[in-house]
């Protein structure tokens, strides 16, 4: 897979940004169903603290502010961020007015932001498109970011979904896997090392999706 072509640069495009926004908002599509679980278990996870309006999460890469319902039940405040101005013109109008701080154009590995200004950052629908350099200088800029909590969403690679992936390849010409799925122990571990504890992980669909979730929380200095 080519980082460049197939996502730094993949939704800098009005009708890949309308398509992107489509299958996963409207169409009955199997990313559909996966967004609605994955944003059911969000909202499960951000229950489990106390926010209040002077806290400020960071929604990258935003995409086409489909979390923006989610974080609209909560009293914080919002900066969402994605590489793609495209995107963001059509994100603008999913957060709430009065919650949203600021829609900043912004590189996820290298943003604008200062140190530990957010009390959470999630990054979701990225780590499972990128190779392992992108995915650790990611999990490292979050970290940078965060003060207290993050949440991100990777896939799995284990033996279970490799398989699948095989027989679905196999009977179905148009699947296609998670390009950069990522062994879960090596995940956690970099996650560790950049100041994380993993308090939580979770499969979407257990034996049927590899999407899944970690909460992190960073460890006392």
């Amino acid at each position: 897979m080519d980082y460049n072509k197939d996502t730094l640069n993949a939704y800098k495009n009005e009708t890949r940004a309308l398509e992107y926004k489509q299958y996963h908002t409207n169409d009955w599509s199997w990313a559909r169903l996966v967004t609605w679980i994955e944003q059911r278990l969000i909202v499960k996870e951000l229950n489990k603290y106390n926010w209040e309006a002077t806290n400020r999460i960071l929604d990258i890469p935003c995409g086409t502010g489909i979390l923006g319902n989610v974080l609209g039940r909560y009293p914080f405040k919002v900066v969402a961020s994605d590489i793609s101005e495209e995107m963001m013109a059509l994100a603008n109008v999913e957060y709430r007015a009065d919650q949203l701080e600021e829609l900043i154009c912004s590189d996820i590995t290298k943003t604008v932001f200062q140190d530990r200004s957010f009390d959470c950052v999630i990054t979701l629908g990225f780590l499972h498109r990128v190779p392992w350099d992108i995915k650790v200088a990611t999990i490292k800029e979050i970290s940078r970011l965060t003060n207290r909590v993050a949440i991100i969403s990777f896939s799995k690679d284990n033996f279970i979904h490799r398989l699948k992936n095989n027989i679905l390849s196999y009977l179905m010409q148009n699947h296609i896997p998670a390009p950069c799925a990522v062994n879960i122990d090596d995940i956690k571990s970099e996650c560790e090392l950049h100041n994380f504890n993993v308090v939580s992980s979770q499969s979407i669909l257990p034996l049927f999706s590899a999407h899944s979730l970690l909460v992190l929380e960073k460890s006392p200095k």
